[in-house]
């Protein structure tokens, strides 16, 4: 059965129309959309080319803005990449600072996901390379250095990453980029009297796709809408300000089960969501799309009752246009339903889990930072240990009275419960990004498959990108552990229990220690941390690693004139 979507409310231009002028105006709709919305080129293949650069933009009539832009004078092109294809990424960086380049979603292998650990310095080349594992969905790409993301996001270096596939509802959907298929990246941004941007949590202007006062020409059919918010902290709950009906179709990670009708999209920095709404029947039309923050609860950024942008700021706690749709014909083959069925999820099941895990969110006395199981970001440390394969359940508490966006590399979650209710239909499909609101415990279930490795980790952090900045935000490996390793023929030493929380023991398989002078435990950073000297005769050893951090530490035995290492993950 197909869906129809239907616009009757607006059917009517009698009453309907005269309703509609004054909820209009009751939200201040005076203000003018003059400029035609950006649509970003797209690069598509198999090598993507990327250049980060230092820029200038004219947003404002007068003097044009300093930007950074990465294949442009602000944000970037939209990649669209095939699942299955193995694809060559090569990220120049002409910037003067030290960047990074993270696939934010993708399921790659750390040392590819463009994390802190690996930077790109001024005028050097990262070029990653790695099959797209990924169904259908919208990804996107930015820095993620530690310290600057959200200064080198805010001036522009991002843009948004497609994922297509052979899924057959695919040709069932709008899906012709640029004609009934856009993408909406959505930012605020403040300006000072000489038109540069104003660095800063909370703005007072809206951009969409780069563009300042947009107005898009949609033509009178289903269109289809890749919507980002890239925002540093502002949260939004897009809508019309009428019975409007969008569909959502998609989620973080890839498409839903059906289409969910709705009339708001709440959507925090870093979430993407895929929604379809249907204008055949309001050909001529013109009208916004307006972010309800009226309707946002306690302590959410840019709501009535939460961190704002300080006094006067025209975007808290109000309800403000993001941007103009303009109605015009259809195209000759339009869309005009859209499946019932959209995709087949297979979350894990919660009775197959190999390990839980908890993440408390607190705030330091003074207001701020914010912690993570009462710790901040430290690059030499890794939080956490993951077996490869493993499903696990993560529990996240928001002890703090502000929402956190919470996000984690390399995987996709299904979110079990949220303060142990069911989750509402949005957030049942993939996700890599969930807001945790005050007070609130969610808990979702994951599995970590396809990648491991022990000195590269993947993060999870607040995407609040001033709080990830300031240190909220932490790391963990996939391992698959380490099993016996031979030293010399007829002799085998190995360590139990590997990982470990603590304490573990070099055990000697075969003999014992009798060949051993000493037995050195050194960190990834090589530092020797411990040296013990086997007692004669015994045959295992054992070795506590309480006084160090979680993470891999090598253990070298030394014997006569050679010597060779075993890994111990220490885990939490």
């Amino acid at each position: 059965m197909n869906i129809r979507l239907s616009l009757s409310p607006l059917k009517g231009w009698g009453c309907s129309f005269l309703l509609a002028a004054l909820l209009l105006s009751s939200i201040g709709y005076a203000q003018l959309f003059p400029n035609p919305m950006h649509v970003p080129d797209t690069i598509m293949g198999t090598t993507f080319n990327l250049v980060v650069d230092e820029s200038k933009k004219l947003f404002i009539a007068g003097d044009s803005s300093d930007t950074y832009g990465i294949n442009g004078d602000y944000l970037g092109p939209t990649l669209i990449m095939n699942e299955g294809d193995f694809v060559q990424m090569n990220v120049t960086n002409n910037l003067a600072n030290t960047t990074t380049m993270h696939w934010h979603g993708m399921h790659v292998a750390p040392e590819d996901d463009g994390g802190p650990h690996t930077p790109i310095a001024p005028g050097e080349t990262w070029s990653p390379d790695f099959t797209v594992l990924d169904e259908a969905t919208t990804f996107w790409y930015h820095p993620h250095l530690h310290h600057y993301t959200a200064e080198q996001v805010y001036f522009g270096a991002a843009g948004m990453i497609l994922i297509r596939d052979n899924n057959p509802i695919a040709n069932q959907l709008p899906h012709t980029y640029g004609v009934d298929e856009f993408p909406l990246i959505i930012q605020d941004k403040s300006f000072d009297t000489l038109n540069q941007f104003i660095y800063t949590e909370m703005a007072d202007t809206m951009m969409v796709n780069g563009t300042l006062g947009p107005y898009l020409e949609v033509p009178g059919q289903m269109v289809r809408f890749h919507i980002l918010n890239a925002s540093n902290q502002r949260v939004y709950n897009l809508g019309f300000p009428f019975q409007f009906d969008m569909w959502q179709i998609g989620s973080d990670g890839g498409l839903l089960e059906q289409p969910l009708p709705t009339n708001r999209l709440y959507i925090a920095p870093g979430e993407r969501a895929e929604v379809v709404i249907d204008f055949s029947s309001q050909i001529g039309w013109n009208g916004p799309m307006v972010s309800f923050n009226s309707e946002m609860g306690d302590g959410v950024s840019g709501a009535p009752n939460g961190p704002g942008g300080g006094p006067n700021n025209p975007l808290d706690g109000v309800d403000f246009q993001v941007l103009e749709f303009r109605v015009q014909p259809p195209t000759a083959n339009p869309i005009t339903s859209i499946p019932n069925n959209l995709n087949t999820l297979s979350p894990p099941q919660e009775i197959n889990t190999d390990r839980y895990r908890t993440k408390t969110f607190t705030v330091d006395s003074t207001g701020f930072p914010f912690y993570i199981n009462g710790e901040l970001m430290d690059m030499a440390v890794f939080n956490d240990t993951v077996l490869l394969d493993d499903i696990e359940v993560w529990t996240l508490i928001n002890e703090t009275d502000i929402a956190h966006p919470w996000h984690i590399h390399d995987i996709q979650f299904f979110v079990l419960d949220i303060n142990g209710n069911q989750p509402p239909p949005h957030l049942r499909g993939r996700k890599d990004v969930v807001l945790v609101e005050p007070f609130d415990t969610i808990r979702y279930i994951t599995q970590f498959t396809d990648f491991t490795n022990d000195t590269v980790p993947y993060m999870f952090h607040c995407h609040n990108l001033f709080h990830e900045d300031a240190g909220m935000m932490g790391q963990f490996i996939v391992t698959t552990g380490v099993g016996v390793e031979e030293l010399e023929e007829g002799t085998a030493f190995y360590a139990y229990p590997n990982p470990t929380l603590n304490r573990f023991n070099i055990v000697a398989h075969e003999g014992n220690f009798s060949d051993i002078n000493t037995i050195e435990v050194w960190d990834t950073r090589g530092r020797r941390l411990v040296t013990r000297v086997p007692a004669p005769g015994v045959n295992q050893l054992e070795i506590d690693l309480s006084p160090y951090p979680t993470g891999l530490y090598l253990i070298r035995v030394n014997y006569a004139d050679q010597f060779q290492t075993l890994k111990v993950m220490k885990a939490k």
